[in-house]
């Protein structure tokens, strides 16, 4: 918040008073308080001012002892006569501000209860005649503040004593009480005295506006101008900001009415200025900045034409620039509050606007006031400090006719002003923060282009100013976007005043970095200035003195002479900078490659340097440098200084940095790689070219190569023809190879793999290996290497295992590392075995590496060379076996339970998926601690078995289970050891573990066993037993009934009842005569459990489970005797 301290000064052209800038808040004179002597008054009179932020506006002001306020002047009561001689006084807002208080509050010290309450009475009255004595004239609120001890309530007949001695109305007497609630009873004092300010400036808009019933618009229109100024300024000290800018805008609508010249339009124009600053400000504060730069639009279309004197047109540029300046301002305040500004509408753009005004009054400056080289025989201007009104000027001061009063004196009046516009005024430092103010601006909504633009322009303004360091410095900062994006004509431009700052400056650095630019064919310049540059990079580096520079007087080219004499002479230590040529607009382009994107360890690399110079003439280099990422190398590459090269014999080396423009230079370079870098990448990092000497003046150009990597394709040649400036095709086609790779040297071996796909799970799968060497030399160290290809599925690695034996590990090797094989004679060839085992199906790609130690020699140099040599190879893994396992009854019937103390039948199926004959050595199982084999002796039905491709073999074996078996029973392991049917004595045999699947056991009350003949004969008698098992430890009460049959007849029981003791057995003998041949059905057994109770059980399907139910019948057979009569 800006407050008016009450200081006056000297307006320029469009400057605002600072009494119209500040915040406008009610003046509050404070009388009676001894802040010095008396600590309460100091407490009380803290408690008013601290905080003011959180408070009502009041500009609260202490008053001296005797203090006289300003004499109010007479009333006009008629206005037919009087003829105004300006709109605004200059006094008349600093008066209502600082001078003339709203309210006047008169504090006294006097309590209720007071021993002395007669003499402080009349002195508190007195007090007050003197203070409306000293008010005679104005309408300024009086108040009374008694401060008092306590805060005890008089009686009523003091009151009215108060009222009548002091005549103070019942608002206007107030109460301090002095207490621990100092804070809350002076807040209550600032809310009183708000609302009486309130009430003067109301009373005085008011009177004011009374006045327009007696003005005319013929003569008084700048009475009404006045008034709407002074009525909108009140009511702006009201805190009303809506009323407020109405007024405004009304105090604007008469001013354009005002009939306007040469003579006046000065004055309209400042006023305007005061108005239109006003109403962009609240309309700022209103929370509509549309409207504020609506009006500010209108507000210079309407006066952008108006220049008022062609002599003093300069004063409309600054006038303009003024406006754009000051609503910058306004703008930049509302952002800081809180309004959200765009790309497209900030304040850079009035900023800027700004500038360009105040550039437009520096060249009407020197346009028009040039002439003006002596001051005028009297000062006119005298006065121009303390004119009565705004915007006129001082030697015809309140006048108001169209034309000037004295011709000669008005003319005189111009001279002087131009006078002092083109000696006193500095142009420059007024353009340079307004560009400042633009570029923070621009910079800050991200506006790159044009915060560039206005930083050239800024950077030219200090040329101008001729302050060169800071020009240098700016221009120097924008350059290098412009070169970017090849601005060829801005480039131009900025540079040559870029170098002119550095010439004008003697800076040696700086001069030489942007000459070298200057000389480029590519700077739209003249010739000779090029050339002038181009031999004074050569005097600098050499010491000599420098030519003249063209484009710059005679004056400013002698006290360049001097700082550059002055920098040569101070120079004693040697100067050595770094200029990166990918950073500047070069004169001399490099292009530096290997010739291959390879080379073997044996073999010489080739480096080669390519140099084209675009400038006007010849020149010479000391010293050519390509740097590697392995320093190692540095030395090999390099054209050493003259110094250096005197001992060569072939003396054309001497001149070989001579560089003709326009000619590409060829440099080639060899040498042999660091046996270290074999695998790696070697990179050209960069090239230094060096002009001048290291031991007084060298500046070093630095081409930097961006960090390719082989993967990287190399760009194309329309991409580097649009990222040079040469204008050469020939050069432009030139694609450097940055970098290139250090491979081994080729190995000179052979490698033969010999194996029998595919492998099978879990055998170890010979590889055979024959190396042999086909090296002139014999082979150190050879080492062989095995491991899986990188990029296959994880489980592959997991599931694999390499080894040089066929032996069972702890862990699998997934990387067989160092295999020594010794040395290998020239010629010979070495076998080695490698095993694989696989326990996952899956395509295995290997990886077989041979590496080994030799000797070369190359240019009678003897190398130790490290060679390798890698053979890639893919396997194919199958399971060798598919097992399937079932269970069967004695019947051959699934069944996916066992009954305990029942045989059953475990059933093995073996399928061969081999393409390779295999040969099944044994077979075995592993029976848990419940199961057992019904046969004693338990021998293997596959042995010596061998299985081609497809073909299958089954095995059986019959068990039985205890009757304490679990509920749950694993049938074991079986276990198959095979090999491949291969003479080899290297394949091994491999046992397959087969894990057999787990049964539920059932606990049956009875085993029903049933004993037939193999086979019966129609109408033979044959003989079958039933023996029925008690399988629990209760007698089994049992009832039998025995079906009759179509096929059969039968003798025996059928229908018994009988009883089995635990663990003990019941046979039935039947005698069954066949009646029909084939496969008959027997006769069906009915047993039941617990017969005529209420617990019976019928066990049916348990003996249709345990008991075959057909039997096969033979035919009746023909006796031979019989056949043959019937023959014959």
């Amino acid at each position: 918040m800006r407050i008016f301290t009450g200081v006056t000064m000297s307006l320029d052209i469009g400057d605002l008073p600072p009494e119209l800038t500040s915040n406008p808040t009610a003046y509050v004179a404070v009388a009676g308080l001894d802040v010095e002597n008396n600590p309460i008054h100091r407490t009380i009179w803290d408690s008013f001012t601290s905080n003011r932020q959180e408070r009502v506006p009041l500009h609260l002001k202490l008053l001296p002892v005797g203090h006289e306020f300003p004499k109010a002047k007479p009333k006009r009561t008629a206005y037919d006569w009087y003829v105004p001689k300006g709109i605004l006084k200059t006094n008349w807002l600093g008066k209502h501000l600082t001078q003339v208080p709203a309210v006047t509050v008169q504090f006294v010290d006097l309590d209720w209860d007071s021993p002395q309450w007669s003499e402080k009475r009349l002195e508190c009255a007195g007090k007050l005649e003197v203070l409306r004595e000293n008010l005679q004239g104005r309408s300024t609120r009086v108040a009374l503040v008694l401060i008092q001890k306590r805060a005890s309530l008089p009686g009523g007949d003091v009151l009215v004593i108060i009222f009548i001695m002091s005549l103070i109305s019942g608002k206007t007497l107030l109460v301090l009480p002095h207490s621990d609630h100092l804070y809350g009873y002076t807040l209550r004092l600032q809310n009183a005295f708000y609302e009486l300010a309130q009430t003067y400036y109301h009373h005085e808009s008011r009177r004011i506006k009374n006045h327009k019933d007696h003005l005319n618009k013929t003569t008084h229109q700048l009475l009404f101008v006045r008034h709407q100024f002074k009525i909108a300024f009140l009511t702006e000290l009201k805190q009303d900001v809506a009323g407020a800018l109405k007024s405004y805008k009304q105090a604007y609508a008469n001013l354009m009415e005002v009939r306007a010249s040469d003579a006046n339009m000065l004055e309209i124009k400042t006023i305007a200025g005061f108005i239109n600053y006003k109403m962009c400000r609240l309309s700022f504060l209103n929370g509509t900045p549309l409207d504020a730069i609506s009006q500010f639009r209108n507000h210079v279309d309407i006066f952008k034409n108006k220049v008022g004197h062609p002599e003093l047109a300069f004063e409309h540029s600054a006038w303009m620039s003024k406006q754009f300046s000051h609503f910058g301002d306004l703008f930049e305040d509302a952002v800081q509050q809180g309004l959200n500004a765009i790309q497209t509408q900030h304040p850079g753009f009035y900023y800027q606007q700004a500038a360009n005004q105040a550039s437009n009054r520096k060249n009407m400056c020197y346009k028009l006031c040039k002439s003006v080289e002596e001051p005028p025989e009297f000062d006119v201007l005298e006065g121009a400090d303390s004119l009565e009104f705004y915007g006129q000027r001082p030697w015809r001061a309140c006048c108001q006719s169209l034309e000037p009063p004295d011709p000669q004196k008005e003319l005189k009046g111009i001279m002087a002003v131009k006078y002092n516009e083109f000696h006193n005024v500095d142009h420059s430092m007024i353009i340079i923060p307004l560009l400042s103010s633009a570029v923070a601006q621009f910079k800050k909504y991200k506006c790159p282009r044009m915060k560039r633009q206005l930083t050239v322009e800024m950077g030219e303004e200090y040329y101008c100013y001729r302050d060169y360091k800071q020009a240098l410095t700016l221009l120097k900062h924008v350059l290098w976007d412009y070169r970017l994006e090849k601005w060829r004509p801005i480039v131009s431009s900025i540079l040559i005043t870029a170098l002119r700052s550095a010439y004008l400056s003697a800076n040696i650095q700086d001069y030489i970095s942007l000459g070298i630019e200057m000389i480029s064919n590519w700077i739209q310049c003249s010739t000779d200035e090029k050339s002038i540059v181009q031999n004074n990079i050569n005097n600098i580096l050499s010491g000599k003195p420098l030519f003249s520079m063209p484009g710059i007087s005679e004056q400013d080219n002698r006290e360049a002479d001097k700082l550059w004499k002055e920098a040569t002479q101070n120079h004693k230590d040697p100067l050595i900078f770094t200029i990166q040529m990918g950073s500047v607009v070069p004169f001399i382009e490099c292009k530096a490659g290997f010739a291959s994107e390879s080379y073997m360890a044996d073999q010489r690399v080739t480096v080669t340097v390519y140099l084209r110079m675009n400038c006007t003439q010849p020149m010479s280099f000391s010293k050519l440098n390509v740097l590697f990422n392995n320093e190692n190398y540095n030395r090999f590459c390099e054209v050493p200084p003259a110094t250096d090269r005197a001992s060569h014999s072939d003396e054309k080396n001497m001149h070989k940095l001579s560089i003709v423009p326009r000619n590409t230079h060829t440099f080639t370079f060899n040498f042999i790689p660091d046996l270290n870098d074999i695998g790696k990448t070697i990179q050209i990092t960069s090239v230094a070219l060096q002009m001048g000497s290291e031991s007084y003046l060298c500046a070093v150009l630095h081409w930097t190569t961006p960090p390719e990597m082989p993967s990287v394709a190399a760009p194309s040649t329309a991409t580097l023809k649009a990222g040079s400036f040469s204008d050469d095709p020939t050069f432009q086609n030139i694609i450097p190879q940055s970098y290139t790779q250090i491979l081994p040297r080729n190995a000179r071996i052979g490698i033969e793999i010999d194996h029998q796909p595919p492998a099978l799970i879990n055998e170890f799968y010979v590889f055979r290996l024959a190396i042999t060497n086909d090296e002139i030399t014999r082979i150190d160290n050879v080492v062989l290497n095995v491991s899986l290809k990188e990029g296959q599925e994880q489980f592959i690695h997991e599931s694999t295992h390499l080894s040089d034996k066929p032996e069972n590990p702890q862990q699998f090797v997934k990387y067989l590392k160092g295999v020594p094989l010794g040395q290998i004679a020239p010629g010979v060839k070495v076998e080695k075995c490698i095993f694989m085992k696989a326990t996952d199906v899956a395509s295995r790609k290997l990886v077989f590496e041979v590496t080994y130690d030799i000797n070369v020699e190359i240019d009678d140099q003897l190398l130790y060379c490290f060679c390798s040599k890698i053979q890639d190879l893919e396997v194919f893994t199958v399971e060798p076996f598919e097992f399937v396992v079932k269970v069967l009854n004695m019947k051959f019937e699934e069944q996916q339970t066992i009954r305990s103390e029942e045989p059953f039948i475990l059933k093995i199926n073996i399928h061969s998926y081999s393409s390779l004959p295999i040969l099944i050595e044994d077979s075995s199982i592993e029976l848990p601690h419940h199961l057992n084999f019904v046969d004693d002796e338990v021998v293997s039905q596959l042995q010596n078995v061998t299985l081609n491709f497809s073909e299958a073999a089954t095995e059986c074996y019959v068990m039985v289970t205890p009757s304490d078996c679990p509920s749950k029973l694993n049938l074991g392991t079986y276990k198959l050891k095979w090999k491949r049917n291969s003479t080899d004595d290297l394949c091994c045999s491999v046992e397959t573990n087969v894990a057999m699947p787990t049964m539920e056991v059932l606990h049956p009350p009875i085993f029903v066993e049933l004993e037939t003949p193999s086979h019966g004969a129609v109408r033979h008698l044959m003989t079958v037993t039933y023996t029925i098992h008690n399988r629990t430890s209760m007698v089994q009460d049992m009832k039998l009934v025995f079906d009759s049959s179509d096929a059969f007849m039968y003798s025996g029981n059928k229908q018994i009842h009988f009883r089995i003791l635990p663990r003990d057995m019941y046979r039935l003998r039947y005698n069954l005569y066949p009646l029909l041949a084939g496969y008959a059905l027997l006769p069906n057994l009915h047993l039941t459990l617990n017969p005529e109770r209420a617990n019976a059980l019928t066990l049916d399907s348990l003996v249709k489970d345990m008991t075959p139910s057909h039997i096969f019948v033979m035919p009746h057979g023909k006796k031979i005797d019989e056949d043959v009569d019937t023959t014959s």
